[in-house]
């Protein structure tokens, strides 16, 4: 599932369409890049790599312009930075962070999201990633009605002005795909759904099966990761931190070729 590339500032269009190519394999949904690059040029240096493998989209938020509703940003990156003094918001915060997609309330949203770190020195806080042929599997074993739910039923999702339906788990091309954000599930939805997703929320979290078969990746400076948006549930290990930025990412939505 996880595919590592080591890249530095000699990055080129046949190591660019090597990492394409290999975007291209179902089985390959996550992809690290490791760099020792300079701190200063670590975002330049993967949006030039980003723009040799696909396109960024303008869809950036950014706390500081008010509540969910207004947040839309119209830039490439968004902090995902530990900040003491942002409440309510995880990607400020030194939390876990459940299993969700990216975008679940955007219908047009790309087909990645990429990471790089500027720093990460906190104990903990590695990004976390579960192969969803593999929820399927313990699903199948563990609640099968719930996975029926899953495959069925339409759910709305809404967030910052968008909002999107569409059913949890599905096939799209032939291709195993989901849509989820248990933070982003509307309350319009049923309470027959609400409480179906409620339950799969509990699941995903609790479940002994789910734990063994996380991948975390812990991204040190210089380093990047990208995935597949629709193709993989990712979240974030709880951390330690002992000042704000202790662990910063920056973060964009990226349409790969």
């Amino acid at each position: 599932m996880i595919q590592e590339y080591s890249v530095n500032e000699k990055f080129n269009k046949d190591l660019a369409k090597l990492i394409i190519n290999a975007w291209m394999i179902e089985e390959n949904k996550v992809f690290h890049l490791i760099s020792n690059i300079q701190k200063d040029k670590i975002r330049d240096f993967y949006e030039k790599i980003g723009n040799m493998i696909g396109n960024y989209k303008l869809l950036s938020e950014d706390v500081s312009l008010g509540d969910r509703s207004s947040q839309q940003a119209n830039k490439i990156w968004m902090e995902v930075r530990y900040d003491s003094n942002i409440n309510n918001a995880y990607r400020h915060s030194s939390n876990p962070q459940a299993l969700h997609t990216d975008g679940s309330y955007n219908p047009n949203i790309p087909n990645a999201t990429i990471m790089c770190c500027i720093s990460n020195t906190a104990q903990g806080g590695e990004t976390i990633f579960l192969d969803l042929k593999i929820l399927v599997e313990i699903l199948k074993q563990d609640d099968p009605d719930l996975l029926e739910f899953l495959f069925t039923q339409d759910i709305l999702h809404e967030r910052t002005g968008y909002t999107n339906r569409k059913k949890i788990l599905y096939f799209e091309n032939k291709k195993l795909k989901i849509n989820f954000n248990y933070f982003c599930v509307s309350k319009k939805n049923s309470k027959t759904s609400l409480e179906k997703v409620e339950k799969f929320f509990n699941f995903i979290n609790s479940s002994k099966k789910i734990r063994e078969n996380i991948s975390p990746i812990k991204l040190n400076v210089g380093d990047a990761v990208f995935w597949k948006d629709s193709e993989v549930l990712h979240g974030r290990n709880g951390f330690v931190p002992k000042k704000d930025s202790d662990r910063f990412l920056w973060k964009a939505a990226i349409e790969i070729k």
